[in-house]
């Protein structure tokens, strides 16, 4: 039997190689699959490896940290992908539970709340602003700090501002005018001109007439019926653990703000899953909820058109644009660090939330949607939609 030893040495010796590789090669294959994408597991949603690549792919082509994004068909949260690092320095994954700083994507939140404290009775949001919150309004300087320096203002003017040209831009305010003194740019009601100060006035006006904060009124309004458990208009330390880190158009870190006092068109936190969820609730149609019913018909009525380089209209709360026969609504974050992107449509109950921890968020938009059914929107190729 000697003259078989080597033979069975050599034997054994493969195998035992065959199987370090093998443990080798298991032990790295986590690591590979987080390097492409992380795909999030829940009940009833489904993976799909054509958005998953398409967001890695745009992700390398812009330079993008991470990006999260939500398919909605069928009026249901189909799928929800993700890609990248929330954080490039700990190397924290993007999931469904990342907490995003998705600013002006509060809007709409906010609207859709307003609208059914007005269709319950409670606030008329045709009436003039200055009948529930009487003039002058005594304005912080800079709404998200705790600065005490305000300015009282007392132009007549402020009478011919109601909630809904607020919620359509048309209130003439400027968009943002923190630490300066503020002067309405148009007169109310003539001119479509976006503007995050006029949903800080609205906001003040609700509180003062209902005596109900930002964050109780949109927590029992939306947040609780939509499900979204990890959105809030104001900084929780239970997000420190999942927030996104933002980065400029040149990669350069920016902390996400923790905002301790809520503004509606400011400080808005929320997670891919969240959103998704709110969207899929404004596309939902209850014939017998009179109130949400006359909420979403106001949201998605055009009431002003859009002077840009892609005509579009403004509803309450939500940008719109026909294509062929149908109607879909939009909206955007586009800050310095985190741009966000839902485009939905109510007739075909179908949509796409897009969250990104970049400057050139937005850039990567139509790349995602082309992996979609909603592939072809003029409104893409608006200066609304471009990056910083």
């Amino acid at each position: 039997m000697l003259p078989n030893a080597p033979m069975k040495f050599f034997l054994y010796s493969a195998r035992r190689t065959a199987l370090l590789l093998s443990v080798c090669i298991l032990s790295l294959l986590p690591l590979a699959i987080k390097s492409f994408g992380q795909r999030d597991n829940f009940p009833g949603h489904e993976s799909s490896p054509v958005l998953r690549k398409a967001i890695s792919d745009a992700a390398g082509k812009y330079n993008i940290p991470g990006i999260a994004a939500a398919l909605i068909e069928h009026g249901q949260i189909k799928v929800i992908e993700t890609f990248g690092v929330r954080d490039r320095k700990s190397g924290a994954p993007v999931t469904a539970n990342t907490i995003f700083e998705a600013g002006s994507l509060g809007e709409p939140v906010y609207a859709y709340s307003v609208l059914l404290h007005s269709a319950e009775g409670r606030f008329d949001s045709g009436s003039p602003i200055p009948t529930y919150f009487p003039l002058p309004y005594v304005r912080d300087f800079d709404a998200t700090s705790q600065s005490s320096q305000s300015e009282p203002l007392y132009d007549p003017a402020f009478n011919q501002i109601n909630a809904m040209r607020v919620m359509n831009h048309t209130s003439g305010m400027p968009d943002l005018a923190p630490g300066q003194h503020l002067r309405l740019q148009t007169a109310p009601g003539k001119k479509w001109s976006y503007s995050r100060e006029g949903y800080i006035y609205l906001q003040r006006a609700v509180e003062h007439a209902t005596s109900e904060s930002l964050e109780s009124l949109v927590t029992r309004s939306i947040l609780a019926p939509a499900r979204m458990a990890r959105s809030s208009f104001s900084w929780k330390e239970a997000y420190a653990d999942d927030v996104a880190t933002g980065y400029d158009s040149s990669g350069m870190a920016i902390e996400p703000p923790r905002y301790s006092r809520p503004e509606a068109s400011e400080t808005f936190y929320t997670t891919i899953r969240d959103y998704a969820q709110f969207v899929a609730y404004i596309m939902a149609s209850s014939p017998t909820q009179r109130a949400h019913e006359s909420a979403v018909s106001l949201m998605l009525n055009p009431t002003v058109q859009v002077d840009d380089t892609v005509p579009f209209s403004w509803g309450l709360g939500f940008g719109l644009e026909k294509v062929g026969d149908d109607l879909f609504f939009f909206h955007r974050e586009k800050s310095s660090g985190i741009e966000c992107f839902i485009i939905a449509s109510r007739k075909s109950a179908n949509g796409l939330v897009i969250l990104t921890n970049s400057g050139h968020g937005l850039d990567a938009i139509e790349d995602i949607l082309a992996s979609t059914a909603m592939a072809k929107h003029p409104i893409l190729k608006s200066d609304f939609l471009r990056s910083r």
